[in-house]
Order: structure tokens, then sequence, then C-alpha cells
């Protein structure tokens, strides 16, 4: 059940199909909403893989570890001076963004990773009733 990489189906593809998925697996609760703002027409290579690999990981964790009602997938990219990609998962299901922040887990710790070797930043903070991860990747990397 794994997911084409997002280098052969390009990124839109692939999140569409990961946010498929996911509601085809939890059709009663929580509520995911992809919004893509933005042409990714041209996101390939490492930057695609690390943008995927980061709704991956936080959508599984809204799903395993939160109580959401409701999971936003947010994807933009930002032209001009900034030429960067910004990838936020944000759910409502409680949580201490405080104690995401300090987690030590393989999922999180890879993400950061992914983000830091391509010059990007990850930071996670309190949302509407639970947490907000955000991501942005330079679209230079």
């Amino acid at each position: 059940l794994r997911h084409p990489p997002a280098e052969e189906l390009g990124l839109e593809a692939c999140l569409v199909s990961l946010v498929d998925s996911w509601r085809s697996q939890n059709a009663t609760q929580p509520m995911i909403q992809l919004d893509m703002q933005g042409d990714l027409a041209d996101v390939r290579g490492i930057v695609a893989a690390t943008a995927y690999r980061v709704a991956q990981e936080c959508l599984t964790n809204s799903l395993r570890h939160s109580a959401a009602r409701e999971i936003v997938l947010r994807i933009e990219r930002r032209t001009g001076a900034e030429n960067a990609l910004l990838i936020r998962v944000e759910d409502d299901g409680g949580g201490d963004a405080a104690k995401v922040a300090q987690s030590t887990g393989f999922g999180l710790t890879g993400i950061r990773e992914r983000v830091a070797a391509l010059g990007g930043s990850l930071s996670i903070a309190r949302a509407t009733g639970g947490v907000s991860v955000a991501a942005t990747i330079p679209l230079a990397a």
C-alpha cells in the first residue's frame, strides 16, 4: 500500500493520493482538507519528496495522536524573494505544541533532518484547538 514517490507522479498528484487514501481509511472522522496554493507542477526531485514526507508524517501524527475532528494540509508555493514551499498541517485535536516540539520520536526527527538538509525550517506551534506543524523548504534546494 505504498504511495508512488513524488518524483514519479509529481507533488500535487501524490498529495491528492495521500489524502484520498487517509480519507478512505478514516471515513467517519476526522475530516481532512487539502489546500494547495500556487503552481506546484514543476516542484520535483528532493524538494517534492521531502514535502511529501513532511505531509505524510504530520498527517499520520495528527490521526494517531490527537482527537482531531478536522485536519488541514496546506501546501503553498511562495514566489519572489522567498521562493519556497510551505507545508503546514494543522489539527483541532488538542495536544501540547511544546511537548510535540520536544519530541525525539523518529518521525519528527526524520522530517526535521530532511528539511534542515535542504536549508529549510520546521516550526511547531499552537493552533486553534490543536497543533500546527509547518515546514518551509527553499525551492532552490
